[in-house]
Order: C-alpha cells, then structure tokens, then sequence
C-alpha cells in the first residue's frame, strides 16, 4: 500500500508556526530591578514634576515597582513570575518554581507537594477607593488553574505578611497615594497614568 504525503506548504506552515511560537516566549514581561527606576522615572514625570500628562508603563515595569512598595527591594534573583496585564487586572504568572524558594516554605505543605512546573497565577485588582487613594488587591491566586479556595488564601497571605513585614495585615492590599486629578488605566500590556491639566501634584 502507497503512503500519502503530506504537502511541503503543510508542513513548512507548520514548522513556521512552531518556531514562531518559541520565539515568542511566556506570556508577560519580567520583573526587574531596572524596571522600578523607570516606572518610577515615569511616574514622577506625571504626578510630581508634571512635565507631561500621561505616559505608557510596560507591566514588567509596573509590576516590579509595586513589588517594591511592598518592601521586596532588590527583587530576588528567584523571583521570576512575569507579568500580564490585560483591562481586568495585573496578574504574576508562572510556574510554582518561579516562586522564591523562601515563599514557598512560608506557603506550607500544600505546595511543597506539587511539581514544580505547576502553572501558578496571582491576579491583581486595581479599584480607586478613596479620592486620593488606589487599592492594589490580589484577588485570586489559581495553582494549576484552580483558584485557591479564600480562606485558604487568606490564611496563607496572612502568614505571608507576617514573615514578609507586608504593609497590611492581610497581606493581600497595598493602599497607594495618588493625586485628585490623577487617573491609572489598565491596557493590555501596559499601565498608562494621566492626570488633568489642574490640580496639586503627588507621590504615586
């Protein structure tokens, strides 16, 4: 019997395809040490010293100043999650060995016991709560997908916030000062911060 062949085009798309899809990566950008002084840069140059009145901040670099604000400076050389951003919220994303060794120990049993390729997923809400204040909240963690159950979670986070010195108690909110006139809008791989023509200006 005569075994049919498969077109060249076929497989040459195919092939293309492939590579192009390893070229391309995870998803997200990297949190980085550098990426804090740019957002940082940006963020003055909007609310503070007011040279312009928006600017774009590429997620890595956002997500790695907000880490920061948390207290984790320098990034740990481990801590390798990247992150997307999309209009709902930031998310870490990864693999559980993307998660610091020391966090995964504080994070107890439950995660010692999975592989270490476990898809991992911290998402992030961004809500204006006060006319001067942004809440940063992680919202959900999912581990394989799954989102962790919320008493686990918060009980997890707690201790996180103990052993960590998290600004809150909960671990899972970062309160952020921004100026009356001042906006932050969710694009997909991006953050972009604007504010008015008038108004006082302020740290974010």
């Amino acid at each position: 019997m005569r075994t049919s062949r498969v077109p060249r085009a076929f497989l040459g798309a195919t092939l293309a395809a492939t590579l192009g899809a390893t070229a391309q990566g995870p998803p997200g950008d990297p949190l980085t040490n550098a990426g804090i002084q740019r957002a940082a840069a940006r963020l003055d140059s909007v609310f503070v010293s007011r040279t312009t009145p928006r600017v774009m901040i590429k997620g890595g670099d956002f997500g790695s100043y907000l880490i920061a604000r948390l207290g984790v400076v320098p990034i740990p050389a481990d801590l390798t999650l990247r992150v997307v951003v999309n209009r709902e919220h930031l998310a870490l994303t990864g693999r559980l060995r993307d998660v610091p060794l020391r966090a995964r120990d504080v994070l107890g049993p439950m995660f010692a016991m999975l592989p270490l390729d476990t898809p991992v997923a911290a998402e992030i809400e961004v809500a204006r709560v006060e006319r001067e204040r942004l809440r940063f909240r992680l919202a959900t963690v999912r581990v394989n997908r799954l989102p962790v159950p919320e008493a686990i979670l918060s009980a997890l986070m707690s201790r996180m916030a103990r052993e960590y010195g998290a600004p809150s108690e909960s671990g899972r909110d970062l309160m952020v000062r921004i100026p009356p006139d001042g906006n932050l809008e969710l694009v997909t791989g991006w953050v972009r911060v604007s504010r008015s023509t008038v108004g006082d200006g302020g740290r974010l």
